[in-house]
């Protein structure tokens, strides 16, 4: 019995796996694949709206800032026009005293006011609509020849207005 015995290998046809075994199997490989790709597609979509929101940040912060340029560029359009007001006012002192008549010399620094008001505005290449609004108003404080305190406050509160209403806009 030292003798090996090699049996001769047989294929019958019962055994494989079941069809039915192939088509579950083959069912899952079709259900994972599926899942694998509709994966991909949802991380992709997240990855635009993410990045659509950023992009509306961006966006937001950019038109804040340029707001706030135009508010600071009105400021200083203001600021500019009550210091030729301020300078008319001086000079109308200064006719006063040396005796000219003080409506002539007032009506006078308030038209060179004016005048070089409507220069910069024609000269100029860009102009936003807050900085084109100030300076009219400019030329209205030079006209009527001074500026109260409660005009002053309006202004200010009106570019504030502007400021809060364009904020509101993006929250």
């Amino acid at each position: 019995m030292s003798e090996k015995v090699v049996l001769p290998k047989f294929d019958l046809p019962g055994q494989g796996p079941h069809w039915t075994v192939k088509a579950l199997i083959a069912g899952g490989a079709v259900l994972v694949l599926s899942m694998v790709v509709l994966g991909g597609v949802m991380l992709h979509k997240h990855s635009v709206e993410v990045a659509a929101e950023e992009k509306a940040k961006a966006d937001a912060a950019a038109k804040v800032a340029e707001a706030q340029a135009a508010a600071d560029a009105a400021k200083a359009k203001a600021a500019e026009a009550k210091a030729k007001l301020e300078a008319a006012k001086i000079a109308a002192a200064a006719a006063k005293k040396s005796g000219a008549s003080p409506a002539k010399a007032a009506s006078t620094d308030t038209a060179t006011v004016a005048a070089e008001d409507s220069h910069k505005k024609s000269s100029s290449h860009h102009h936003s609509h807050a900085s084109s609004s100030s300076s009219s108003h400019g030329k209205a404080i030079a006209k009527t020849g001074g500026e109260s305190p409660k005009a002053a406050a309006a202004t200010k509160k009106k570019n504030d207005d502007a400021i809060d209403k364009l904020l509101a806009q993006f929250k």
